[in-house]
């Protein structure tokens, strides 16, 4: 099994995100990115200020928790998420299917 991020990857730039305090959260490093990640509202984009919900934002099917991105795969339903939930039931790796 390759290595997995331990923390979030950043589903446009595909690069480990670092805790950001601010937001309490996890936020893109590269410039003019605005991507964050937190576990209440899972992937977030600011534009103009205001927030946005990417359209392949996933939930995990056991608790609902909001999943993030560990590797990217060669297509998208290869990609892998994981479930930031220590209590979920499930506690695995979810390859999500893209059109779900």
């Amino acid at each position: 099994m390759q290595h997995l991020a331990p923390v979030p990857l950043c589903p446009s730039h595909n690069e480990r995100m670092k805790v950001n305090l601010a937001f309490t959260a996890y936020s893109c490093q590269f410039d003019g990115c605005t991507v964050t990640y937190s576990e209440e509202e899972g992937y977030v984009r600011f534009v103009n200020g205001v927030k946005q919900r990417p359209s392949n934002a996933k939930r995990c099917v056991e608790c609902t928790a909001h999943l993030y991105l560990v590797q990217r795969g060669k297509i998208r339903s290869q990609d892998i998420w994981f479930c930031p939930n220590k209590a979920c039931p499930s506690k695995k790796l979810h390859l999500v299917d893209p059109h779900s």
